[in-house]
C-alpha cells in the first residue's frame, strides 16, 4: 500500500508552485477571502495544574448540523496559514485548525525522548486537549498532527508512541539527531492501523536531507502506512510549510471526492445513500455537489432499470442537501446517453427543487433551456417550443434571452416563421432586459430573418435584412451563403 502511493519525485514542477503559493498568499491577505473564525480559549490542565492558550479557527460557514476534521499544529504556530489555506482550496472538507501554546520538553531540541514537563504536556495533549477540543465543537473523527522543524520531531514522537492519536501526520523540514542514534523500526512498530505519512523536504542541509529520507523510506516499508515525500527546492528550512502544504492537504484528503462504484445488485437510492453516509462518517462535512458529480461519472446508467433511476432522482430531489443544480448534473448525464424521459423528469425537479427551498446555483432560464434542447433531441419540436415559450413567461422580469432561442427555433423549425420574425425583430430594438450570455451578435440576427423570409420566399424582404447582415458584418459566411442563394 505505503509503496503504491509513495512519490519520490526530484524536483517541483517550480513555475506551478511559486504560481500557487502566490495565490494562496493572496488570497490570505485578501479581506474577502472565505473567512475563518478565530477563536482564543485557555484549557485548564490537570496535568500542567494550569491552562493553556489556544487558538482554534473554525472554517466558513462552521455550523452545528456538520462535523469537521481536525488539524493539530505544533511548536511553531502557523495556524492562521493553515486555515486560510484550506479554506480556499475546494477539492478538500472544510476543517478545524488547532494551535497550542505547549513546551515540546524534549531533552534536546533534537532528542526522541520527552523531559518530565514534556511528557506532562504530552498528556495534556493527548488526554485533554483533544477531548476538549472534540467536546467543544462538532469535530469528526478524522484528527490530523502538523509540524515544523522540531514540531515536525514532535509529531513523530507522538508516531513512536501513540500512533493512533491522529489518522494523518504531515512534517515540513524534519530535524535530524545529534546526540543519539536514530532507531526507525521504532518510528513504525507500534501501528496497526491506516495512516497517512507526509513528509516535505526543503533545501536543507544535508544532514537533514539524508536523514528525512532514511526516515521516509523505513516508514514507507510499513502495511499500514500511505506515504507521500515532497523535495521543496525553492524553501530554505523554516519555509516547506509555506511551499508544500497545499499538496499536504490534498494528499490527505486525496479520497474525499472519489467515490466507489456501485455494487451489483444495489439500486441508485440505496448507492446514493450509503455513499454520502460513508464520506460524512470520515470527513464529517461533504462537498455535496462534487460527490454526486463523481457519482454521476461512476455510473452506467445504460444498465439500471428505468424505475431504479427514476426513483434514484427522487431520492436527491428529497435530500436536504440537494440543490436544483445537482438534478440538472444528473438530467445532463442522462441526456447524454439518450435516456431522454428521465432527463426531462430531472430537470423539472430542478425546477420544482429551487421552488421549494428558494435555493439555486443557477438560473431557471438555464434551467429551461436544458430541458428544451432534451425535447429537441428527440425531435419534440412543439413540445421543445412550449417550454421555451413557459420558460419565457416564467423568467423574463429577470432575463429575456430564451426570446432568441426562440425567434431562431420558430423559424428554423417552421413552426412560426412570420413569428420567428416578429420576436427577432423585437430583439432588435434594445428594449428588452437580457444578459450577455444569451445575446446574439445583430449580423446574425439579421441572417437568421433573412432566412425566415427565403422560406416564405419573399424575396424582397430577404434582400433587406441582408444588406443589414452584410453592413454589420461583411464577413458573415451565413449571409454571404444566402446571398449566393437569392441570386
Amino acid at each position: 500500500m505505503a509503496g503504491d502511493f509513495c512519490n519520490l519525485r526530484c524536483k517541483h514542477l517550480a513555475s506551478m508552485k511559486n504560481t500557487l503559493l502566490t495565490l494562496v498568499t493572496i488570497m490570505i491577505l485578501s479581506s474577502g477571502t472565505r473567512a475563518q473564525t478565530l477563536i482564543e480559549e485557555k484549557i485548564p490542565s490537570a496535568y500542567l495544574k494550569d491552562s493553556v492558550a489556544a487558538k482554534i479557527f473554525l472554517p466558513p460557514g462552521y455550523s452545528e448540523s456538520e462535523r469537521y476534521p481536525v488539524v493539530y499544529e505544533f511548536i511553531y504556530d502557523h495556524s492562521n496559514y493553515i486555515a486560510a489555506t484550506a479554506a480556499n482550496i475546494f477539492d478538500i472538507p472544510k476543517i478545524i485548525t488547532v494551535w497550542v501554546k505547549i513546551e515540546g520538553g524534549n531533552e534536546h531540541y533534537s532528542s526522541p525522548e520527552l523531559s518530565d514537563v514534556g511528557k506532562n504536556y504530552y498528556a495534556f495533549v493527548a488526554n485533554e486537549l483533544i477531548p476538549f477540543i472534540s467536546g467543544r465543537y462538532r469535530t469528526a473523527n478524522f484528527n490530523i498532527a502538523a509540524g515544523l522543524s522540531q514540531g515536525a520531531d514532535y509529531i513523530n514522537y507522538i508516531l513512536r508512541n501513540n500512533p493512533s492519536l491522529f489518522q494523518a501526520y504531515l512534517n515540513f523540514s524534519i530535524e535530524y539527531p545529534i546526540h543519539y542514534k536514530p532507531d526507525f523500526s521504532a518510528y513504525t512498530k507500534k501501528i496497526t492501523d491506516s495512516l497517512d505519512y507526509f513528509i516535505a523536504i526543503a533545501n536543507d542541509e544535508k544532514k537533514r536531507i539524508s536523514f528525512a529520507n532514511q526516515l521516509s523510506d523505513s516508514i514507507a516499508a510499513s502495511p499500514y502506512v500511505t506515504l507521500k515525500k515532497e523535495y521543496c527546492e525553492k524553501a530554505t528550512h523554516s519555509y516547506s510549510i509555506l511551499y508544500a502544504l497545499p499538496e499536504a492537504l490534498l494528499f490527505t484528503f486525496r479520497n474525499y471526492n472519489k467515490v466507489r462504484k456501485k455494487l451489483s445488485g444495489e439500486t441508485l437510492a440505496s448507492y446514493y445513500a450509503t455513499t454520502l453516509n460513508d464520506k460524512k462518517n470520515k470527513f464529517g462535512n461533504i462537498s455535496f455537489h462534487s460527490l454526486l458529480y463523481e457519482m454521476m461519472n461512476a455510473i452506467s446508467f445504460k444498465e439500471i432499470d428505468t424505475a431504479d433511476i427514476s426513483s434514484f432522482i427522487d431520492s436527491v430531489y428529497a435530500s436536504g442537501e440537494s440543490m436544483d443544480i445537482d438534478l440538472v448534473n444528473i438530467g445532463y448525464s442522462l441526456r447524454t446517453k439518450q435516456i431522454y424521459t428521465l432527463a426531462e423528469k430531472s430537470y423539472q425537479r430542478a425546477l420544482q427543487k429551487k421552488q421549494m427551498t428558494g435555493k439555486t446555483a443557477m438560473t431557471e432560464l438555464a434551467v429551461y433551456f436544458q430541458l428544451f434542447r432534451t425535447l429537441d433531441q428527440q425531435g419534440k419540436s412543439r413540445e421543445a417550443a412550449k417550454v421555451l415559450e413557459d420558460g419565457y413567461e416564467k423568467t423574463k422580469e429577470k432575463d429575456e434571452g430564451l426570446l432568441y432561442t426562440l425567434g431562431y427555433y420558430y423559424i428554423d423549425k417552421k413552426l412560426d416563421i412570420q413569428k420567428g420574425i416578429a420576436t427577432l425583430l423585437s430583439l432588435l430594438n434594445d428594449k428588452h432586459t437580457i444578459s450577455p450570455t444569451y445575446v446574439k451578435s445583430a449580423d446574425e440576427v439579421y441572417t437568421k430573418i433573412v432566412a425566415g423570409y427565403v422560406e416564405l420566399k419573399n424575396k424582397k424582404q430577404a434582400a433587406i435584412f441582408l444588406n443589414k447582415a452584410l453592413a454589420v458584418n461583411p464577413q458573415n459566411e451565413a449571409a454571404q451563403k444566402l446571398r449566393a442563394d437569392l441570386k
